[in-house]
């Protein structure tokens, strides 16, 4: 490999090094953002505010699927907005174990 090829091999793993690292790091906006370890990357997931989520939303949720999503909204319309995020445990579907699961992942409005 002659010292130009071998230059313009180093600035493409360096710029990729860089543009990866970049993409996997979030700053802190107030609480409305999680960052979770995966593998050695830090990787944002934005919360999902289960008073204004559509069951679309809900379903991204683990454990939700489009029928416990279905009840959450069903559940909402009935009684109001959610006042705390335990009050999911209300809901039909959603014990205390998937509650646990997704309580990091939810907020209120």
């Amino acid at each position: 490999m002659n010292a130009k090829n071998l230059m313009l091999t180093i600035l493409c793993t360096l710029t990729m090094a860089v543009l990866i690292g970049q993409g996997f790091t979030a700053e802190n906006d107030g609480g409305e953002r999680q960052t979770e370890q995966v593998d050695s990357a830090v990787v944002a997931i934005d919360k999902i505010d289960i008073n204004q989520a559509d069951p679309v939303e809900l379903t991204k949720l683990p454990g939700i699927g489009t029928s416990t999503a279905a009840k959450i909204t069903a559940y909402r319309d009935a009684n109001g907005p959610f006042k705390s995020v335990d009050e999911l445990l209300n809901v039909k579907g959603i014990g205390p174990d998937k509650l646990e699961k997704i309580k990091p992942l939810v907020t209120l409005s």
